[in-house]
């Protein structure tokens, strides 16, 4: 299911057993007050025992205002109360300006037009103008003059390629879901801002933009919205106080219409932003998944329903008993990006990135547009048992709204042709000037050898279990010592499965198995190590679950629990293993970091519940929302920091990235979606001369050339898992019979040629920018570094010569800087 050490842990355990559906029903028409009904498979007023959740998105029809209204767009106002029906046929009535398109099939655009705007905002760059009866916005760059609206661009726009629903969705300036507790409380629906007649209750100008207020009369709704205008970006931001989403009825109307207690659960906010057909085809949709990965626009999109709907961090586990976690890869990065022509727009989720998703779709799917877009969400699904097998029960959504403000940043990009390079360049700058990542200053200039050592697991008995040691101390000390004698002059060393029982046990870390070598054999290695110049990490991935009872840990009391108050557990044939709460974690790794201080390590390889994935917890003891769990998380990256020196992570989320001194098992590779077209480095291009990183474990990789190939390219380090013991006597073990290939002596010559290979790639451009990455041709790929380095690499079967340069058949070749 995921990628890399994460994914191998899973495996390892068998713990997780996941079932994802796609979903496609979509288009259906309703009238304005009921919105279109979204429902998951699974999901009924009782779900099928065992049966697996489907994760579907569905968009709303609705009715067209009617053709009356204001004739024009009124003059700049402080203050302006318009409907939504209003609003549309205003934009209809208006006389066209020279940029106002008109549509292939003769009718005008109903988008608004430029002259409806008034000036918000501006600075040296930019300048913001607002339409007040909507709220839209129009971004201009006062250099290049080039245009970003709020709204799809009217340049293009095809009355015949757009149903009536979705012509509203393209109008309005949200769209939203919502679930009606008293009729489908499984159920939600899908609907904007015109199709519910919407008001705006007031628009008022700020200093640096402007505040407008939505009413959703018919639901009871309203939404406070700020918009904001800075050096390049603007924010838009759902402002969470005044946010209401209950109807207040008087005691006559509740005679006479019954309350369907209709409760928000998401909101896209400004969802075109960037739109644009795929007319000119020279575009593309930027998603977060893998290492990014582009969808470009194409006339001949073949008439679909695609589109990537993940949530930022990954599934959250307190919603997803019954209901399945997602089959793409988690994402890591709070980012999303769509280029048309020689602009180009980054968008980043500031605020609310825990309960957000990333949502892009190409065009023919639900409209002649590509547009991509965060969704904020307020409640989630969940299952509800009815029994204490929780073999029965039913779907529902979480009665109470989750709170706080939901802000996103687009950032705009223009001049020359701006691209993924340059959108990671600027999410680069963004995570040192906002995010606290200080760039890498490196005085050597060595790429070291990440060397990873499995200690030792449990192995399975007839009667009882017994201890299997795979790489003692003092056989960790003579693979450091050939590697070191072989020329390998830099490595990073993490061991693995270092607490009591090995690798599957959970809990009760210290101290470390005498059959290891105890407190005593680490410190003699780890003294040995630092006379080599080698740091030391101990994987602290084992914190994150409990399965033997110790540090005091009572499931009951210490478990994490979902929405359901269920402890969440994970079992199999071999074992059970339960998820620990946020501040059992926290209150184990605090004292545990003492020991480790006494043994010099230089710090703890975190992932999993610390770096990697985020949880919602409804213990009673001490419940946490996400964003207290990621928190958390911070708390104890930070801590360890203080006290060790250093942290590396594993599959980390980006939040990470200011405390980790080198980030594991990044992503190198994508979801293989079949709408997704390529795959870019943008992760690396944002992390290189920040924080050093490696991709997966080379000597466990399906295709070593290729991958090998692929972190040259991507300016990784080298990953080895590897253990003294021959491989076989891993088939004893617990869970680690899918390391199919780990002894030392099987991989030392691999291990010292491609330090080499890599360092003479890649040595001197460690605290490098990566400025450029390219196709030259088919299967030849260039990156090039901010010191003049070029590194080209060529995945052929064939050589390549062209721009100055040949590089042979599976190879690479690197020239000037370093």
């Amino acid at each position: 299911m995921m990628k890399g050490l994460r994914a191998n842990r899973w495996m390892a355990l068998g713990l997780l057993a996941v079932v994802v559906f796609t979903s496609a029903v979509l288009l259906a028409v309703a009238a304005p007050s009921t919105g279109t009904a979204v429902q998951d498979e699974a999901a009924g007023e009782k779900a099928a025992p065992g049966k697996g959740g489907v994760k579907p998105q569905a968009q709303a029809g609705e009715r067209k205002p009617d053709a009356d209204g204001e004739a024009a767009a009124a003059a700049p106002q402080k203050q302006a109360v318009a409907t939504a029906e209003q609003t549309a046929v205003s934009q209809e009535q208006t006389t066209d300006s020279p940029e106002q398109a008109v549509s292939k099939g003769g009718a005008k655009s109903p988008l608004p037009e430029d002259g409806m705007f008034q000036d918000a905002a501006e600075n040296g760059r930019l300048r913001l103008k607002a339409d007040s009866r909507s709220g839209h916005f129009i971004v201009t760059d006062k250099k290049t003059g080039q245009i970003w609206r709020s709204f799809p661009d009217p340049d293009g726009w095809d009355d015949k390629q757009n149903t009536d629903a979705w012509k509203l969705h393209l109008q309005s300036p949200f769209m939203f879901r919502y679930v009606e507790f008293n009729v489908r409380k499984d159920l939600d629906k899908e609907s904007n801002f015109i199709a519910q007649s919407g008001k705006v209750a007031s628009f008022d100008m700020t200093e640096d933009g402007f505040r407008i207020v939505y009413e959703l009369p018919e639901l009871g709704f309203v939404i406070p919205v700020q918009v904001r205008l800075k050096d390049d970006y603007v924010e838009t931001r759902i402002v969470s106080e005044g946010l209401v989403d209950e109807k207040a009825y008087t005691k006559e109307e509740q005679e006479k219409k019954k309350d369907l207690k209709a409760r928000l659960v998401s909101i896209r906010l400004f969802p075109f932003l960037g739109a644009a057909t795929s007319d000119r085809e020279d575009g593309f949709l930027l998603i977060p998944d893998g290492p990014g990965a582009l969808i470009d626009f194409k006339k001949d999109q073949p008439d679909l329903i695609n589109f990537y709907n993940e949530r930022v961090y990954g599934d959250d586990w307190a919603y997803s008993y019954n209901t399945g976690f997602s089959n793409r890869q988690p994402v890591k990065m709070p980012i999303f990006g769509i280029k048309s022509g020689k602009q180009a727009v980054l968008g980043i989720i500031q605020e609310g990135m825990e309960y957000a998703s990333v949502f892009a779709v190409p065009s023919k799917s639900f409209s002649q547009y590509n547009w991509v877009t965060a969704e904020h969400y307020f409640r989630f699904k969940f299952f509800q048992p009815t029994d204490t097998r929780r073999d029965d029960g039913f779907f529902t959504y979480n009665q109470d709204l989750t709170g706080g403000d939901r802000a996103t940043r687009y950032y705009f990009l223009s001049g020359g042709d701006p691209g993924y390079v340059d959108m990671a360049a600027r999410y680069r700058t963004y995570l040192t000037d906002e995010a606290g990542v200080v760039p890498l200053k490196e005085d050597k200039k060595k790429v070291p050898l990440h060397l990873n050592l499995l200690g030792a697991d449990t192995e399975k008995g007839f009667l009882w279990d017994s201890y299997l040691p795979l790489t003692t101390t003092d056989q960790a000390k003579e693979i450091v010592q050939e590697l070191s004698s072989l020329g390998v002059e830099d490595m990073s060393i993490a061991y693995m499965g270092w607490q009591k029982g090995g690798y599957s046990k959970y809990g009760g870390h210290f101290p470390i198995a005498g059959g290891l070598g105890g407190n005593g054999g680490m410190k003699t290695f780890v003294d040995y190590a630092h006379s080599k110049g080698f740091p030391v990490f101990l994987d602290a991935r084992s914190y994150s679950f409990n399965n033997t009872g110790r540090d005091g840990f009572r499931k009951s009391r210490d478990g994490l629990r979902d929405l359901s108050s269920a402890v969440i557990e994970f079992k199999n044939k071999v074992m059970n293993v339960t998820l620990v709460s946020p501040r059992f974690m926290a209150d184990v790794i605090g004292e545990d970091l003492k020991d480790a201080k006494k043994l010099e390590v230089n710090g703890f390889l975190y992932g999993d519940a610390v770096g990697s994935f985020i949880n919602s917890d409804y213990n009673e003891n001490k419940p946490y929302k996400r964003l207290d769990t990621r928190q958390v998380q911070e708390k104890v990256m930070q801590q360890t920091k203080e006290m060790l020196g250093s942290v590396t992570v594993t599959q980390a989320n980006f939040y990470s990235a200011r405390y980790a001194g080198h980030l594991d098992g990044v992503y190198s590779d994508y979801s293989y979606d079949m709408f997704v077209d390529r795959i870019v480095p943008f992760a690396q291009i944002a992390l290189h001369g920040l924080v050093s990183y490696s991709h997966d474990y080379a000597n466990l990789s399906g295709n070593y050339v290729q991958s090998y190939l692929k972190g040259i390219e991507y300016g990784a380090e080298p990953s080895f898992l590897i253990t003294y013991a021959p491989s076989q006597e891993l088939m004893k073990s617990r869970s680690l019979n899918i390391f199919y290939s780990t002894n030392y002596k099987d991989w030392t010559e691999e291990m010292v040629s491609l330090y080499q290979r890599y360092n003479e790639a890649l040595g001197g451009v460690r605290d490098q920018f990566i400025v450029n990455h390219r196709m030259l041709t088919e299967g030849v790929y260039e990156t090039a570094y901010s010191n003049g380095r070029r590194i080209i690499v060529n995945y052929n079967d064939t050589p390549y010569s062209g721009d100055g340069v040949s590089v042979k058949a599976n190879d690479f070749t690197a020239a000037g800087g370093g």
